[in-house]
């Protein structure tokens, strides 16, 4: 197990690095081709309740994913990181229900109301990096994992081609995501792979 822990860590280390030195117009090209690509989905197109996380710096953007999605009557809800590894579901009507949370993350304001996992139809996931087959690796707390566990909608990870990796050390509790979104386009796992 500290094998495994280890070389996540240095995964992590390795790709963030790589992603900060990416400049901010490469990013932008690809987070654009990114969202295109999302938008037409059709687990996309026929979400009523869309789960997705709140970019921060150097993520695949998803604040014009959000208004896109609020702007066509979707219903959205963003994530609340609660205590280490729980994490719930708050609804949003715009981007002025976020405020500024721990680590200067944005998160649903105390009035957002609370969204069961089974009223979600699409999860958007975010990465630090990612296999070609699916498998994340995330920031190490194992929220979207213990999420995506108890969640029966569709995962959606989005990600850029930059930080395709040939492999991600998984242990027994990672979770593989259904659809993988590029810039250089969307690969689509079966659960029997």
């Amino acid at each position: 197990m500290t094998d495994f822990v280890t070389r996540k860590r240095e995964l992590r280390k390795k790709m963030l690095a790589k992603r900060a030195a990416e400049d901010s117009q490469t990013r932008a090209e690809a987070d654009g081709k990114i969202r295109d690509t999302l938008l037409a989905l059709p687990e996309y197109e026929n979400a009523n309740m869309v789960f997705c996380y709140i970019s921060t710096e150097g993520e695949a953007d998803t604040l014009a994913l959000i208004e896109d999605a609020l702007s066509k009557g979707k219903r959205v809800c963003v994530p609340l990181c609660q205590s280490m590894g729980v994490m719930h579901a708050h609804e949003i009507t715009g981007l002025h229900d976020l405020q500024s949370g721990k680590y200067d993350i944005p998160e649903p304001k105390p009035d957002c109301p609370l969204v069961p996992p089974e009223e979600i139809d699409l999860n958007i996931v975010p990465c630090v990096c990612t296999g070609p087959d699916g498998y994340r690796l995330g920031y190490g707390g194992g929220f979207y994992d213990r999420w995506l566990e108890k969640s029966d909608a569709p995962s959606v990870l989005i990600c850029r081609e930059s930080l395709i990796t040939e492999e991600v050390p998984l242990e027994a509790h990672d979770q593989r995501t259904d659809i993988l979104i590029t810039d250089a386009g969307a690969s689509v796992f079966s659960g029997d792979e």
